[in-house]
């Protein structure tokens, strides 16, 4: 099922797992609504960690690398801690702070691709077609890219962060320079052979 394809927890499971030792919430029923709030903030968390991460690969954000080395170390103690100090975190400051962090590094990227094509302020791409089109540094943040089709597009630099990429058709598209592309939007996207994800993806194997 596309929708089990595209779920991945990004270790959160394992992570709240090791927070509570033995203890489970099969075991221990009230403490079972504890455990799935900090799962939730975990999985979030987690999610915050791979986009930082992936900033201190970008060399054109290399100004920006201690700020995302500095949030990583936090949230790696943070996430170290305990339940309670997670469930008390501030997700919302935090997530402002890296938002503004992601879209900087975007910009800075975006800066050496060139002129992308112009989708300023629009969101809605469900069906469109942009075959064979130059995109590259294109904002499709938190778009809507299901059943699109960008077969053979150059998306260089474009900036794919919390995108909905089911069915995308990106066959023989060039992926590979894109930025914070998931696992999970690849595995839902429809890809082939000669599409070129980033290196730190795995490629489906229903691709082959």
């Amino acid at each position: 099922m596309k929708g089990c394809l595209a779920y991945d927890c990004c270790g959160a499971g394992q992570t709240v797992t090791s927070l509570y030792g033995d203890e489970n919430w099969k075991a221990n029923p009230p403490i079972a609504q504890e455990v799935f709030d900090v799962f939730v903030k975990t999985y979030y968390l987690q999610q915050i960690l791979w986009y930082m991460s992936e900033v201190l690969t970008l060399l054109p954000a290399k100004p920006l690398w201690p700020e995302a080395d500095s949030c990583i170390k936090e949230l790696h103690l943070l996430l170290k801690s305990t339940p309670q100090n997670i469930l008390d975190f501030d997700m919302e400051v935090c997530r402002t702070k890296v938002n503004a962090l992601l879209n900087k590094a975007w910009i800075m990227v975006k800066q050496q691709v060139g002129h992308p094509k112009d989708t300023a302020g629009k969101k809605d791409f469900m069906g469109h077609n942009f075959k064979k089109s130059r995109l590259n540094g294109c904002d499709f943040s938190s778009a809507l890219l299901i059943a699109a089709n960008l077969e053979e597009c150059d998306l260089t630099g474009c900036n794919f962060l919390g995108a909905d990429m089911r069915d995308t058709n990106i066959q023989n598209a060039d992926l590979s320079e894109s930025i914070f592309l998931t696992q999970g939007q690849i595995n839902a996207a429809k890809g082939n052979l000669n599409t070129r994800i980033p290196g730190h993806l795995i490629r489906p194997s229903e691709w082959d």
